[in-house]
C-alpha cells in the first residue's frame, strides 16, 4: 500500500542512547535505519538528550549508510543556535542530496536542563521554541533574515546555500500540554506526542492541534493475538524495580504527556483492549504500546486516524520483522479509513 498517497507517514525510532552499552553503536544505529528503509518507512526519530549520541552526527551516519532513509532529528533550542541548526540541514542537503525532518522539542529531562543552565519555566520554553523554529524556517527558505524577539535577535542572516524546495524538512512540534498545542498552531505544524487511550482520545473535550497530529507509539502485532501478547509480555515484564524508577522520574518531570499516561487507570492486563501501558509504567520505554492481532491493533489505529493523526512514530524495534508487522496493522487501518471516505456510487447515468 502507498501510505503516502493516503497522507499517512511512518517513522521508526533509532536506538541512539549511550545507556545501551552496545559494542558498536554505529552498527546498531545503522542497522535500525536499514530496517526502516527495507520496511518502507520514511525514516526514524533520532533523540537528543544528554545520554544520547549527538543527533546530527547520528543523522549523518544513517544517511551515509542508507538509500532513502529520512532522519527525524529531535531539535532542542539550547543545543544549537537557529543559524547552526539551519546550516546543518542545508549542509546535509547539499553534501548528500538528502532530506532531514525536524521534531522541535522545548525541553527534556529536568537534570539535563539543569546541567545546561536552562532555567526557563515550562510554558516559556515553548514561547522560545516558537521564535526558534520561526527563524529556522526563514533561514531555510533563503534570503536575508531579520528577527527581533524576546529570546532571539537576528540581523541580516543568510544561508549561503539555501535548502532546495524538494529537500525542505517536514517539521513537528513535540508535546501534549496547552503550551505545546499553542506553539504548534502558531507555527502551523502538526503535534507529535504519545496518544491517549482510545476511550479518552475520542472525548470531544480533548483539544487537538488544527494542523494535525502524530503519535509516538509501540506496536506488537501478529496474525494471532495470543502470539502478539506472548511476545509483548516476554519483552516487557512487569518489573517492580522498573516501576520504582518510573515513579522517581515522574516526580521530577514537567512533561504533560508522561503525567497523562501515568494517571491512566488502564490495568496492566487489559481485557479485550490492545492499548497497553506496561512498557511505560515499568520504564522499559517511554511510549504506550498497541498489542494484538493485526485487526485488533488496526481498530485502535483507526480511532487515531479518525481524530486527525496522520503520522506514526513506532518505538524502537527489536528485530526487523517488528516494523513489517506494525506496517501491516497500519495499512489495514488506513485501508478501512480510505474505504469509509470513498463516495457512495450514484445511480447509473442514462
Amino acid at each position: 500500500m502507498d501510505l503516502a498517497g493516503s497522507g499517512v507517514t511512518l517513522y521508526s525510532t533509532c536506538r541512539s542512547s549511550y545507556a545501551y552499552h552496545e559494542g558498536s553503536r554505529l552498527e546498531t544505529l545503522v542497522e535500525i535505519a536499514r530496517w526502516a528503509d527495507d520496511a518502507g518507512y520514511r525514516g526514524a526519530l533520532i533523540y537528543t538528550d544528554c545520554a544520547a549520541l549527538d543527533a546530527w552526527m547520528a543523522a549523518q551516519a544513517t544517511i551515509l549508510n542508507t538509500t532513502s532513509f529520512v532522519p527525524l532529528v529531535a531539535v532542542q533550542p539550547i543545543d544549537a543556535t537557529p543559524f547552526a541548526l539551519a546550516r546543518s540541514v542545508s549542509s546535509l542537503a547539499h553534501l548528500y542530496g538528502r532530506r532531514v525532518d525536524l521534531n522541535f522539542v522545548s525541553g527534556g529531562f529536568p537534570r539535563d536542563l539543569a546541567v545546561q543552565g536552562d532555567r526557563l519555566p515550562h510554558d516559556a520554553r515553548y514561547d522560545r521554541l516558537v521564535e526558534y523554529a520561526t527563524i529556522v524556517r526563514m533561514l531555510l527558505e533563503g534570503g536575508l533574515t531579520n528577527f527581533a524577539g524576546k529570546y532571539y535577535t537576528i540581523r541580516r542572516a543568510r544561508l549561503t546555500a539555501p535548502v532546495p524546495d524538494e529537500l525542505m524538512p517536514t517539521a513537528y512540534v513535540s508535546g501534549a500540554s496547552p503550551a505545546s498545542l499553542a506553539a504548534g498552531e502558531a507555527l502551523g505544524l502538526s503535534q507529535l506526542s504519545c496518544p491517549l487511550p482510545p476511550a479518552e482520545y475520542v472525548n470531544p473535550d480533548v483539544r487537538r492541534n488544527r494542523f494535525g497530529s502524530g503519535a509516538s507509539i509501540g506496536i506488537i502485532a501478529r496474525e494471532d493475538s495470543a502470539e502478539a501478547w506472548r511476545t509483548a509480555r516476554k519483552r516487557f515484564p512487569a518489573n517492580p524495580d522498573g516501576a520504582a524508577r518510573m515513579r522517581l522520574l515522574l516526580a521530577a518531570t514537567e512533561s504533560n504527556w508522561q503525567a497523562q499516561l501515568a494517571a491512566s487507570p488502564i490495568d496492566d492486563e487489559p481485557e479485550d483492549d490492545a492499548y497497553w501501558l506496561v512498557p511505560f509504567r515499568y520504564r522499559h520505554t517511554f511510549a504506550p504500546y498497541l498489542v494484538g492481532s493485526y485487526d485488533e491493533v488496526a481498530r485502535v489505529l483507526r480511532t487515531y486516524l479518525d481524530g486527525g493523526t496522520r503520522t506514526f512514530v513506532i518505538d524502537v524495534p527489536q528485530e526487523p520483522d517488528d516494523l513489517h508487522h506494525a506496517r501491516i496493522a497500519v495499512e489495514r487501518a488506513v485501508a478501512a479509513m480510505d474505504s469509509q471516505q470513498q463516495p457512495t456510487p450514484g445511480p447509473p447515468r442514462a
